[in-house]
């Protein structure tokens, strides 16, 4: 089952050319995307624990200096690179560069940080408060970044962001508070079942604009890698630069700097199609594939950063 989530990188490189093969298999899922994006964040929730929040509590100022990076450094890169590298041509790509780095973390982030050997507690608290402010943060760093280029509409975007976030993760950990054994059992399939859920969130979203996308110039495409790489390659870097800067050793610092970087790029991709259509989802969808290509790389780096250091 490790073997499946990790290799989510590959299923959705495979996906994207069924999905414009073979639209009709997919689009019959359109009244199920937002549930299912739901059902991912319930899974991570299922992974939380009231005590997991500790490191709020004992390091408030570590926390906090992770929740300032995540929600300024991630947005501000999301419009630098969109409008440098898209501009006026690819509008729809602008809008769901800065959507993809205005929403928390994602799931994957805690993984890396586990496989890096940072404090996993720290990652856990900074992905839970990231989802639990999200529904407000995100929808206003959104509008802020992009109301010059596209429509926003804040009020829709807050609330499927407290229907497929804030609601799913406080019922997860509520269920795993109430009946932590049973929870236990299914521990090992969760990150399966959040792997297949994202994969077919990517399929239908392929599908539902697969005429749009088979028409884009090999230019698009060319350029989605770009700025996908370059939004993710920096936020490692300013995720790490900002905290050393304030003070926070390096472990935390390499904590932050994974959190600050990996993207839940399924929510974006469900929001980005609920607020403009799914050429906008694409920034998200690439960007998926980008940090879970790049991700295993940069932890042994971080890996050997800190032997280093020993």
């Amino acid at each position: 089952m490790k073997r499946f989530s990790d290799l989510l990188w590959l299923w959705t490189l495979l996906i994207v050319p069924f999905g414009l093969k073979f639209p009709s298999l997919f689009l019959p899922f359109k009244p199920v995307i937002k549930p299912l994006l739901g059902s991912v964040i319930l899974a991570m929730g299922l992974t939380l624990k009231l005590e997991d929040f500790k490191a709020v509590i004992l390091k408030p100022s570590t926390v906090i200096v992770g929740i300032l990076t995540q929600y300024s450094v991630m947005p501000f890169l999301g419009f630098v690179t969109g409008y440098l590298l898209y501009g006026q041509e690819f509008k729809e790509f602008l809008a769901g560069q800065v959507l993809t780095g205005s929403c928390p973390t994602g799931v994957v982030s805690n993984v890396y940080n586990f496989l890096a050997g940072t404090n996993v507690a720290l990652s856990l608290s900074l992905s839970g408060v990231n989802t639990f402010i999200s529904p407000v943060l995100t929808p206003v760093l959104t509008k802020v970044f992009t109301y010059k280029v596209v429509t926003v509409d804040a009020g829709k975007l807050f609330l499927d962001m407290v229907q497929v976030t804030l609601l799913p993760v406080a019922a997860g950990i509520a269920v795993n508070s109430l009946f932590p054994e049973r929870v236990e059992r299914l521990k090992g399939w969760l990150p399966a079942y959040s792997t297949a859920a994202v994969v077919l969130i990517v399929g239908f979203v392929v599908a539902a604009g697969h005429g749009k996308i088979a028409s884009l110039p090999g230019k698009a495409f060319f350029l989605l890698i770009l700025a996908s790489l370059i939004h993710l390659l920096l936020g490692f870097w300013f995720g790490y630069v900002i905290p050393r800067i304030l003070g926070v050793p390096q472990k935390e610092r390499i904590t932050i700097s994974i959190e600050t970087a990996m993207q839940n790029s399924g929510l974006a991709t469900v929001l980005a199609i609920s607020q403009w259509g799914p050429l906008a989802a694409l920034p998200a969808v690439t960007y998926s594939v980008v940090q879970n290509l790049v991700g295993p790389f940069v932890v042994k780096l971080f890996r050997w950063l800190m032997a280093s250091k020993a």
